[in-house]
Formats: structure tokens, sequence, C-alpha cells
């Protein structure tokens, strides 16, 4: 092995372990989308059926795929909080992991 080959396996190496030490760091995560509704009531009287603005709400709708089935919770706002970073921290893993991957190809084939 050159000199050049091992410095860039070098480079390689040291971008793949800061990637894991990232990696590392994340906390929870999860898949799905939360999305705040706003509903009307069963109260044909009430302002909400005339204004969409008056509709009550927001309540939060945690949506995700399980074993191939949708399955939905309804959340308080401090857990849909929660959901919503423990999915930025999936789509952050994903980011990683993409990384992770394109750099070990390129490990494998010998390129930079």
């Amino acid at each position: 092995m050159n000199v050049k080959r091992s410095l860039e396996y070098s480079q390689l190496r040291r971008e793949f372990g800061a990637l894991k030490r990232k990696l590392s760091k994340i906390g929870f995560i999860s898949t799905g989308s939360v999305i705040a509704m706003y509903k009307r009531c069963g109260k044909t009287h009430c302002v909400c059926h005339q204004d969409v603005k008056a509709r009550h709400g927001p309540y939060f709708v945690w949506t995700r795929k399980v074993r191939a089935k949708t399955v939905t919770r309804t959340l308080t706002p401090d857990q849909a909080e929660l959901c919503k970073r423990c999915i930025a921290n999936m789509r952050e893993v994903e980011e990683i992991l993409e990384r992770m991957k394109e750099l070990s190809v390129n490990y494998i084939e010998g390129k930079r």
C-alpha cells in the first residue's frame, strides 16, 4: 500500500469514526409524522360549524407504519413535541448511515 492510499484510508476512517461518535449521541428515534388537527364538535349550534377558525383543537395525531399497517395515536402536546424530536433524530440517523455507507464503499473500492 502506498503512502497516498494510506492517507486516504486514514481520512476515511477518521470521518467514519466522527460519524460513529455523532450517531452515539443521538437520543430516542421514531418513524412517522405528527400533525395538529382542528375539529368540529357534535353540537350543531356551536360556532365551530360555521367558522373554520373556531374549530376545536389542536389535537395532535401521530401516524406510523407497524408491520405494514398504519397505526394512529392521539398525543398530548408534550408527547407531540417529544415525538417530533424523535422523528427528527431518526432523519439524522438515516443521513449519517447513508454517509457511512458511502464511506464504506469508498474504503472497499480504494477511492477517496
